[in-house]
This record gives structure tokens, sequence and C-alpha cells, in this order.
């Protein structure tokens, strides 16, 4: 199985920490580790862009060099749109899926927001990958970070370290008989006399309900609407009949 860490090297605005740590979270990913010479490059800026995330800056590893940061590591990549003068393989990021292996801890290195990474600190790598974009320019430190976490997520890479399911009919829960007669009563409440003596009122709809198979979130969006036009016809009548 693979795991991924998502390494920063000196990162220079602490706000750009706190987006990287949403990112992953965002992927299910908790190992943050950070080349810095102090800790306080995980400030009080950070916790504000991380929503979410308090625990991946509480629990992220701040060493002095990049060796130590990809110790543990079985394979590391290194991110960025500068041209080296090294034999380290180049590959696109829509093609990292060739390179990566089958298991192990695999390390995902992004430089600084300056500068990038440092030709000695990429020769540390077994590949470099480029995102590409329209006029050779970069992204943002956490932007960068988003999209390749996007990307593996496509690939199903991080899939064993996250519940996500995209949403489905087949996945959806349905709403029941009760909640379909709360929803009934509740149309009921705002009928004007002349149809609340209607017998066919109750039956009617609740037939359509069930013939419609609505799911919780559906039946929710009817009540939702049902409100507002409720609260509207009360407004109308007010303004219709001054008092």
């Amino acid at each position: 199985m693979l795991q991924f860490s998502v390494v920063l090297v000196e990162p220079e605005n602490p706000h750009n920490v706190g987006f990287v740590a949403r990112a992953m979270c965002a992927n299910a990913l908790t190992d943050l580790r950070i080349v810095h010479s102090s800790r306080d490059t995980v400030s009080a800026a950070s916790y504000r862009t991380a929503h979410a995330s308090k625990g991946i800056l509480d629990q992220a590893k701040v060493v002095s060099h990049l060796k130590e940061a990809v110790a543990d590591a079985h394979y590391t990549i290194a991110f960025s749109r500068r041209i080296f003068e090294s034999v380290i393989p180049v590959i696109s990021l829509p093609k990292i899926e060739s390179i990566l292996p089958n298991d192990g801890k695999v390390a995902l290195i992004f430089g600084r927001e300056s500068k990038g990474l440092l030709l000695e600190e990429v020769n540390q790598c077994a590949h470099i990958c480029e995102i590409p974009m329209p006029g050779n320019r970069s992204l943002n430190l956490g932007q960068a970070v988003s999209v390749v976490l996007y990307e593996l997520s496509r690939l199903e890479k991080l899939s064993a370290s996250t519940n996500y399911q995209p949403f489905s009919l087949a996945n959806a829960r349905l709403a029941d008989a009760a909640q379909m007669e709360k929803f009934i009563s509740f149309l009921e409440s705002q009928l004007t006399a002349r149809y609340k003596k209607k017998r066919w009122f109750q039956s009617s709809v609740r037939t359509l309900l069930q013939r419609l198979h609505p799911t919780v979130n559906e039946l929710n969006g009817l009540f939702g609407i049902s409100r507002s036009l409720s609260k509207s016809s009360v407004r109308k009548d007010k303004e219709n009949n001054p008092i």
C-alpha cells in the first residue's frame, strides 16, 4: 500500500503552511514534514488558514535538513518548474502514475515560494515532476500541493486512506414514510380552508412522494422551497391588506 508524506522545504509564508495542511486534510493525508531552522514557521497565521486541519499542524515534523525529512521514505519526488542541469529525470504531473511504486512511502517535496528547490535538494530525489501551466507560470505553494493531491486522488492512489465516495442515488439515503408524513403535515398546515376540506389531498401527495422515491436531501429541499413560498405569501397578503 502506498503512503504519502508532504515535505515543505523552507516555506516563507506561514499562511501557505496552513493552506497546505488544509489541502492534506481534504485528501485524508496527515504526514506533514517541514524543513526549517525553527518551528516558528508554523505560526498563528498558519492555523488561521488551516481550516479543520489543526491536528496536522500540531503533529507536523520540523527538521533542519531535507535528508532528515525523507529518511524513512522509499521514493522521493521533487516538484519544480525550474530546469536543472541534473541527471534526475523530469516528468509531467499527468504522467505521475507511471513512476509511482506499488507500495511504500512516497515523499512529495515542494520548495520555497520565492525560488523553489535548489539543485542539491533536487539531486536527493528520484524524480522531478512539473505541473504543466500555460506560459511556463508557477502556482502558489498551497495551490501546487492541492493540484498534486487532487491528481493522486483522481488516480485513486489515496483511496486506501480515505472514505470518500462520490454522490450517487445508489448510495444516497432515501426518505422514509415518517419523513414524508412530516412534509405532508407541513403542507396541510399551509393550505387555505378550501383545500383542507379536500379528502384527496393527503393520499394524492403521499402517493406522489412514494412514487418519486425522494432522497432525504431532496425532501429537505422541498421543505425549504415550501417554507419560502409560504413566507412569501404571508408578505404579499400583508402588502395587499395593510392593517
